[in-house]
């Protein structure tokens, strides 16, 4: 503590000899006098009209010297930081040119009084904001917990959207959020509202020794595969923190439909970019016969999907990975799964690269150098979907955008269905897809005389086409 009390006075010896400063303030644990051992140091400095922080930082540093071991500036927040002595005990400025600049820390509810004392006040220009920063500020629980329950709900849902369009830093960050929520209602329920912002100590002062366990399980992931089960547990344990304050009367949301709403969330996100291919064709092409998806194998231990294999009787899967993308067991299929399964292993690019320099891609050639390069994959595939009579065929490779997008245009194509529609299935995939790439894959394929004539070349007859029509179209006109 003893080095803590030397900054501060050498700190305010300092300011009271720099004419630009008009009054240091303190806040934080230096305030309110509960400073620890490895605390920080908080201060508002303020500056007269037309001094500028970068000025007085420049100064601090001058005067500090060697004692100043790395400092941070952001102009445009009015903020610094320094990192000062062996100890590296960091102090937080705020600059301000007037005393209501600091209106919101002297009457912030979320921490306890005093929120600022005055080192010096050359001017006595601070009593009435130190006054204010005295006052107790009482916080309504109830609301308080109402309000975080429902910015739990809008950054689950959020999160959850970002994993149906495969964005795993989305998903990462929002998920993150929803668990600070959630820390803040644990907060709420166990401790008090005294600094929400970031509860301190959360696990050790607020948790048995088994939930702790379960709380570090809560961890975020940015490895989309694992991300239903995160959501899951995250769900259950918020549903469980708000069945605890409702014992309280500490919140009025009911928990059925809450729980309801995420159940409903996650269920609506399980398969992420999985669809019936007809979904973008207005009845033109027959529901449940084709469905194109990322790879199944992400849910391979989820119950959830046998059910949905077994609810669209689906009797093929067509892989389009090139056989090193199977090389780790996560990417393998279960073989309980394929004897109740039809797999087959259709390759439509080259291995994966493995050389870690950036290299520019173009989307759009690259479609068209796959599809000549595995057109015979392409027909092979198009006669595993004919013979799949009246069950359910499966196509996709890795995310279910590029190589299943292509071949899911081809298809378009070749079933004489609207550009348009061909492209807005394409875009459904999300994970920023754009039109551009496969528009530029339809006018090369129709340039070169089109998707019968270039899958002639292997072996795609009249009788494949008229099969692929028979199984696929549907009697009713596009709308």
């Amino acid at each position: 503590m003893r080095h803590l009390l030397q900054l501060c006075n050498d700190f305010a010896a300092w300011g009271r000899e720099d004419p630009r400063i008009r009054a240091l303030l303190w806040y934080g644990s230096i305030a309110r006098g509960d400073s620890a051992m490895h605390s920080d140091i908080d201060a508002a400095l303020l500056l007269r009209e037309g001094v500028t922080a970068a000025e007085i930082v420049q100064a601090c540093s001058h005067h500090f010297g060697d004692r100043v071991r790395a400092c941070s500036h952001i102009p445009t927040r009015g903020e610094a930081t320094l990192w000062m002595d062996s100890s590296l005990t960091k102090i937080d400025f705020q600059f301000v040119h007037t005393p209501e600049s600091l209106g919101w820390l002297a009457d912030s509810p979320d921490i306890a009084p005093p929120r600022l004392v005055v080192a010096f006040d050359k001017d006595s220009r601070c009593g009435d904001l130190i006054e204010r920063a005295a006052q107790p500020v009482h916080r309504d629980v109830q609301v308080l917990a109402d309000e975080e329950i429902d910015k739990f709900i809008i950054a689950f849902e959020a999160c959850s959207s970002a994993h149906r369009a495969s964005d795993g830093y989305q998903f990462y960050f929002q998920y993150n959020l929803a668990l600070h929520r959630l820390a803040r209602l644990v907060e709420l329920c166990r401790g008090d509202p005294v600094y929400l912002f970031l509860p301190k100590l959360l696990l050790s002062r607020r948790m048995s020794m088994e939930e702790q366990l379960r709380w570090r399980e809560l961890r975020g992931t940015i490895y989309l595969p694992e991300a239903t089960d995160s959501k899951r547990r995250l769900a259950r344990t918020f549903i469980a923190t708000v069945s605890e304050l409702h014992g309280l009367g500490s919140c009025t949301k009911p928990v059925g439909p809450i729980e309801q709403f995420l159940n409903d969330v996650i269920r609506r996100d399980l398969f992420f970019n999985v669809r019936d291919f007809a979904d973008a064709y207005e009845g033109a092409v027959q529901p449940r016969r084709l469905f194109r998806t990322s790879t199944l194998t992400r849910w391979k231990d989820d119950d959830s999907l046998s059910e949905w294999l077994r609810d669209r009787s689906i009797g093929t899967i067509i892989d389009f990975r090139h056989p090193a993308e199977l090389a780790e067991d996560k990417s393998r299929y279960p073989a309980e799964l394929l004897q109740r399964i039809r797999y087959v292993s259709l390759p439509l690019s080259g291995a994966p690269r493995t050389d870690p320099s950036p290299k520019q891609w173009d989307p759009g050639r690259s479609y068209v150098r796959q599809f000549h390069s595995h057109a015979s994959n392409v027909v092979e595939a198009i006669r595993e979907i004919c013979r799949a009579g009246e069950q359910g065929v499966v196509v996709h490779c890795h995310a279910g955008k590029d190589r299943t997008g292509w071949f899911c245009a081809v298809l378009g194509l070749l079933l004489d269905l609207p550009n348009d529609q061909i492209v807005h299935d394409y875009l459904l995939s999300g994970q920023g897809v754009a039109p551009s790439a496969i528009q530029a894959f339809l006018d090369a394929v129709q340039a070169s005389g089109g998707a019968r004539a270039a899958l002639g070349s292997a072996g795609f007859s009249d009788d494949d086409h008229r099969l692929l029509v028979t199984a696929l179209r549907s009697n009713r006109s596009p709308a």
